[in-house]
């Protein structure tokens, strides 16, 4: 087990041991309340839980919303900006509404995107940004595919949804390719970081060619990259 893995598997532990539910609507409304929120036109979020009411805030409050589907096989879905009917915000912004309110977004269609405002959960982070996720890297790979397109702005904001209690005050193991959060929002607080803007990478070497194949976008660019 890495060292990432054992912390991982500790931070698992400790969150299964506080059976509070979080207030995650009182995040989502710190999170309207950011200027990086306010002048996004187009915001991505993650399908977490926590992330629910704030990807049903973006609706609301006229904003397009960017999800990936499943693992991102298909790649990512659009809402855009007063397409879904009040009674339908709820069930558009999961898994389950996606496909069904949501527009597959070819990646010509990703090109034209301009995203500057990202959204995910975590399992902890800590104070200089550095996250761990659940350990699939799908945030981190979502990021790097959107770079590659040309879909990010200069200044991209990435900021995380977690309790109080998922904030690590000792440096958390990263990866070369994991994307340092620029904010934490809890129920009660916002936290910044402001860590260095680094582009996102597509480390080629360390995909496997199967799990290539199985992410669309992704395929796309590495077949155009080795034509």
């Amino acid at each position: 087990m890495t060292e990432k893995e054992s912390t991982r598997s500790s931070w698992h532990r400790t969150l299964a041991e506080n059976r509070t539910a979080p207030l995650w609507g009182k995040a989502a409304e710190k999170l309207r309340s950011m200027r990086e929120y306010r002048d996004a036109a187009t915001v991505f979020a993650t399908p977490e839980e926590s992330l629910h009411q704030a990807r049903i805030n973006c609706l609301v409050d006229g904003k397009g919303l960017v999800m990936p589907g499943p693992s991102i096989r298909k790649g990512f879905f659009l809402l855009p900006a007063h397409s879904v009917s009040f009674q339908n915000l709820s069930a558009a912004a999961t898994y389950k509404g996606l496909e069904k309110h949501g527009q597959l977004l070819k990646n010509d269609a990703i090109e034209k995107l301009s995203l500057g405002l990202l959204l995910t959960g975590s399992l902890a982070v800590d104070l200089e940004g550095g996250r761990i996720g659940d350990g699939k890297g799908f945030f981190d790979l979502c990021c790097a595919i959107f770079q590659k397109l040309g879909a990010l702005e200069q200044n991209w904001t990435a900021l995380t949804f977690i309790r109080e209690e998922q904030i690590s005050l000792d440096l958390l193991p990263q990866d070369k390719w994991d994307i340092k959060m620029s904010g934490a929002i809890t129920p009660y607080r916002m936290h910044v970081f402001n860590p260095p803007c680094l582009k996102p990478e597509i480390y080629w070497d360390e995909l496997p060619r199967p799990r290539l194949k199985k992410i669309e976008p992704l395929w796309k660019i590495y077949s155009a990259r080795t034509a």
